[in-house]
């Protein structure tokens, strides 16, 4: 198989992933950036703060695309601004129970949707596709084309 080809249909698969995991957030009123957020909150110590900083680099979007996506949250009542004890200037958020209990909900059903996506897998076919998938993850171009 000709490597553009193989590169090609890999661009398609991960746009037709991308396409279902924004499907299965819709249902959940929520977008992809919201979602990140909420995870990378859910993901600290209770009671699950996180700044923006851990945001910024997490979620990889502009400190204005998150300043938004963290105000729709505070909307919808999913997270709440905290006091930063060390530093004044950063309003990290912390997630309420409206929203711990939502991402709960959100990973819950992600994780069967996966389960439901590579059902027809071995779990030798998937260990593989894991590695090989970690590996090409690797892949840097080392000069310019």
């Amino acid at each position: 198989m000709a490597d553009a080809t193989l590169l090609g249909g890999l661009i398609g698969v991960a746009s037709n992933f991308d396409a279902i995991g924004v499907a299965a957030l819709k249902q959940f009123g929520l977008g992809q950036s919201e979602h990140d957020v909420l995870a990378c909150a859910r993901r600290q110590e209770v009671p699950h703060i996180a700044t923006p900083g851990l945001l910024l680099e997490e979620v990889r979007i502009t400190s204005g695309a998150l300043t938004t996506c963290i105000n729709r949250l505070i909307d919808k009542k999913l997270v709440k601004r905290v006091h930063a004890d060390n530093d004044q200037r950063s309003k990290p958020v912390a997630l309420t129970a409206k929203g711990k209990l939502l991402i709960d909900d959100v990973t819950a059903h992600r994780f069967e949707l996966a389960r439901t996506l590579l059902s027809d897998f071995s779990e030798q076919e998937k260990a593989t596709l894991k590695r090989m998938l970690f590996k090409l993850g690797q892949v840097s171009i080392k000069e310019p084309v």
